[in-house]
């Protein structure tokens, strides 16, 4: 059974997502992975560097202005900050008087925007003049002001705490759902927050690309190392079409039930299984000397799948059907 998406709640900041029906344990299995990968892995935008006129180090003050520079380094930290370049991109702040001081005072730049043109950067005192050049870039995670200096920067630019991911925080929970009469699904709910940079569905989105690829990775190795696991699940892939456009074309609720609902014997469905028979349709369609072709069933679990087969009433029917071969046999 395929599991769904929805969006129950959504912000440019947050969102609430349930996905259900899952298989008991794949909740915390998928939960647990999308968060990490949310949390470590989503490419933005941070300021990296800030170079301040007349000054040479974090501990020290401009003329005029309330803040210290370190205070001065942690608000632009904090700024959200979108770039749609691969490259650094250098900006120039210049600001004079009494005044506040926040990004919308940056001058634009087409390729940098600011999510949070109010955000507050320092306040200035009357005569006071402030000038400087903000480098943005863009990255992965988090990288520390103590990292390597880059080649490009001044002798006088203060490397910057530069967090690039765009998700703040995320939570998931694993709640019971129920399909039918079986009660054992779970439900996953993810809550995710960001910036405003990224909808927290694109980088949710992006994430389970993140995933994906990885996994896809591991198929292609182990595929290309064992050929012959390679075309059982060639078979199983075109069996799984087959199944789903019998249930869109009408196949009863019954025949669309997985086979887990025969409550077999482990070794029996796990053969089942690789053998591309997901579905009692699937099963239905398979003749007895089909199933016994399949690694590592035999006729101890082939009498066992007919005889749940009978206590669900699903008849096997048809010249290829096994419980007609059983009978003629």
């Amino acid at each position: 059974m395929r599991p769904e998406i929805r969006i129950e709640e959504s912000t440019p900041t947050f969102a609430r997502v349930h996905i259900e029906p899952l298989e008991r344990g794949y909740g915390a299995t998928l939960g647990n992975s999308l968060r990490r990968v949310l949390l470590s892995s989503i490419r933005g935008a941070a300021i990296s560097s800030v170079r301040i006129d007349g000054v040479l180090h974090e501990f020290s003050t401009v003329p005029g202005v309330r803040e210290d520079v370190i205070e001065i380094l942690l608000n632009l930290k904090h700024i959200p900050v979108r770039s749609f370049s691969n490259e650094v991109r250098v900006l120039n702040l210049e600001a004079e008087g009494g005044r506040t001081v926040t990004a919308a005072d940056i001058q634009p730049d087409s390729e940098v925007e600011f999510v949070k043109p109010d955000a507050h950067i320092c306040t200035m005192e009357e005569g006071a003049r402030l000038s400087m050049q903000i480098y943005v870039e863009q990255g992965v995670g988090y990288a520390s002001m103590e990292r390597p200096r880059p080649a490009y920067l001044p002798v006088d630019a203060l490397m910057v705490d530069a967090i690039f991911s765009p998700v703040l925080k995320v939570n998931f929970d694993v709640e019971a759902a129920r399909v039918g009469q079986r009660t054992d699904y779970e439900r996953l709910v993810l809550q995710i927050w960001t910036n405003g940079v990224h909808s927290p569905e694109s980088t949710l989105c992006e994430a389970s690309k993140i995933l994906r690829g990885y996994f896809s990775n591991f198929v292609e190795d182990m595929e290309k190392n064992n050929p012959a696991e390679k075309s059982e699940q060639a078979s199983a892939e075109q069996a799984a079409p087959e199944s789903a456009s019998e249930h869109a074309a009408g196949e009863d609720d019954l025949l669309s039930r997985p086979v887990r609902d025969l409550e077999l014997s482990i070794r029996s469905e796990n053969c089942l299984l690789r053998g591309g028979i997901h579905t009692l349709g699937d099963l239905r369609s398979k003749s007895r000397e089909d199933l016994l072709k399949i690694r590592n069933l035999g006729k101890i679990s082939l009498k066992e799948i007919e005889e749940k087969m009978e206590k669900l009433e699903a008849m096997f029917t048809g010249e290829n059907s096994a419980t007609k071969s059983t009978k003629e046999d």
